[in-house]
């Protein structure tokens, strides 16, 4: 009913196609930067927390290896290695733990184990839904 009154009517409404790759474009393109956003996002996720990581590794065999860059108890060692790696001072004293353990995932003996518990960093990509926090752990065996 609606087409034959727009035929009527507006006989050039149906050849006229000015603006329907504008359309197309908000129809498409929206979903697409959805997309496009949502992996970049996960990547920087992916990518903070490999790079935690690695700063327990390291913290926890700075520890165990009783450089004097650990004197402090590693927590500041960590800091000064997450600020040279990730941007925005992601990590504090405050989120790092150094402790002497005797087993470390299933393993015994002596170990100096680090955990590190931070937020989710996501460089305020998509800012209102960061947040959460991540747990990683780091174990390396006390030498001697």
């Amino acid at each position: 009913m609606i087409v034959r009154l727009l035929r009527r009517h507006l006989p050039g409404v149906r050849d006229d196609c000015r603006g329907s790759t504008a359309l197309e474009f908000a129809l498409v393109g929206s979903v697409f930067f959805t997309i496009v956003l949502g992996i970049i996002a996960t990547g920087m996720v992916m990518w903070s927390r490999t790079t935690l990581q690695t700063v327990a590794v390291q913290t926890a065999r700075c520890v165990a290896i009783g450089a004097s860059a650990c004197a402090g108890g590693g927590a500041q060692y960590a800091v000064s290695l997450a600020n040279a790696w990730l941007p925005n001072q992601v990590l504090t004293t405050g989120d790092v733990a150094v402790a002497a353990t005797t087993a470390c995932f299933g393993a015994s003996g002596n170990f100096a184990s680090v955990t590190i518990t931070a937020p989710v960093w996501l460089g305020g990509l998509i800012y209102p839904i960061a947040g959460g926090t991540q747990t990683l752990q780091a174990c390396f065996p006390v030498s001697g």
